[in-house]
């Protein structure tokens, strides 16, 4: 004897399961979009302490790439920091070494290229030398 009116509560809880979670879903995306909205399409040119400290208290992760003009390892990593900038929602920063040596040495940067994952606007993580993209996105995403 069921009419159309009468509602089957596993059902009912099935279905509020299931709006919960879109909810969610939906909630993460919209974090994540933005989270990349708030993230620069491009690396961020570092031009002073000033600035450097500005930048990572702004974003929350920040990749700085401690860098020179004259580093063939350096210059063959630009190209995948400018993809990743544009397709993730890290911040990028680069920090010339020869025009900004006090902050590379406040960081101990000793090798060439150095990377330095910030979070919160502490280092959290450290790689020198050549990288792949796979590893860099993984740290950005």
């Amino acid at each position: 004897m069921s009419t159309d009116d009468e509602t089957n509560p596993a059902e009912d809880d099935e279905l509020e399961r299931i709006r919960e979670r879109k909810i969610e879903q939906l909630k993460a995306k919209a974090e994540q979009d933005d989270q990349r909205a708030s993230s620069p399409d491009q690396p961020i040119a570092i031009e002073s302490q000033t600035h450097f400290e500005q930048v990572l208290q702004e974003h929350g992760r920040v990749l700085v790439d401690f860098y020179a003009d004259w580093c063939g390892p350096c210059q063959m990593l630009a190209p995948v920091l400018d993809r990743l900038a544009a397709e993730t929602p890290g911040t990028i920063a680069k920090v010339d070494t020869e025009a900004l040596p006090g902050v590379a040495q406040q960081y101990g940067v000793r090798g060439l290229p150095t990377l330095i994952l910030f979070e919160s606007g502490q280092p959290a993580k450290q790689l020198v030398g050549m990288q792949d993209e796979s590893t860099l996105r993984g740290l950005l995403e």
